[in-house]
């Protein structure tokens, strides 16, 4: 026996037509179908395939649309509407708006999703009830696979999905994930916004480190781009701006005044730590 699904699409034979649609009949169950819900013209006998949701009224009700998401496949979905208390409703192509439950979002209201922001969602039932569920970040993998590495300095749409501590987790719309830390950042944010990173870390083929500071406020005079390279591909340096001028000279080919100023740029973007008797760059700046 075929076990009717919630959530996804069955097949049923066109048991009769009534007054507010067509009833439709599997082996486990009986339902209708508004004269809506049908895409193209139905005749009784009629063998057909339709999704079936819960509605508002917690019944089923199939219907030969096909929704952008179901129980098994997500997909990018708008979200409509934002109703404090409830949470969001994100458009699934149905004529029912799925909730996505404020128990999925964070909890600060200002971090929510608003209208016209994208959500990466599925469904889910429960209780006689349907919902829209967004995707975790540790299952995007599972759906979307990059076809090509993103590179440094590219600037490429993602969409916000978590609000963390440090800061922003990113995806691209092909499944990239990129990492923006508040400091590289110069607004607020929320959950489901479209932001448009640049690439400044490739920490492997879909892990990136990103930034939405203005290109030009990146930018390293060629000392400090030298001194950045450098620590790149050591960590560390036994250098500091009381190191001597020979040191200095010895290690880079650079005045002890241009050394301290590539220092100060570096140090005030955020991308080093002066210690006491070393120079050390950020974690977040390491590959």
């Amino acid at each position: 026996m075929a076990q009717l699904k919630i959530g996804t699409t069955n097949i049923f034979k066109v048991r009769k037509k009534e007054d507010e649609g067509y009833l439709l009949e599997h082996e486990e169950a009986t339902i209708m179908m508004p004269f809506k819900e049908a895409v193209n013209p139905v005749d009784e006998g009629d063998e057909l395939e339709a999704f079936v949701y819960i509605d508002h009224t917690k019944g089923l009700v199939a219907t030969t649309k096909t929704p952008y998401i179901d129980i098994y496949n997500p997909d990018f979905v708008k979200v409509v509407e934002q109703k404090l208390g409830l949470g969001v409703f994100v458009d699934i192509g149905l004529t029912k708006d799925m909730l996505v439950s404020k128990d999925d979002l964070p909890p600060l209201k200002k971090d929510w999703p608003q209208i016209g922001d994208t959500l990466l969602c599925y469904l889910k039932t429960a209780k006689r009830q349907m919902v829209a569920r967004p995707l975790s970040r540790f299952r995007v993998r599972d759906y979307l696979r990059p076809e090509k590495p993103l590179e440094k300095g590219e600037a490429v749409e993602a969409i916000v999905f978590h609000v963390a501590d440090e800061g922003l987790v990113t995806f691209t719309k092909s499944g990239h994930e990129i990492f923006i830390y508040y400091k590289h950042t110069r607004a607020e944010h929320r959950m489901g916004e479209t932001v448009k990173p640049v690439i400044t870390i490739k920490k492997d083929e879909t892990h990136y480190n990103g930034t939405l500071i203005e290109q030009k406020e990146l930018m390293l005079e060629k000392d400090a781009q030298t001194v950045y390279d450098y620590l790149r591909e050591n960590k560390e340096m036994p250098l500091t701006d009381k190191s001597t001028p020979q040191a200095i000279h010895d290690t880079f080919n650079m005045s002890k005044a241009a050394f301290k100023r590539a220092l100060g740029q570096l140090y005030k973007q955020g991308r080093i730590d002066l210690k006491k008797d070393k120079t050390v760059l950020k974690d977040e700046e390491q590959d």
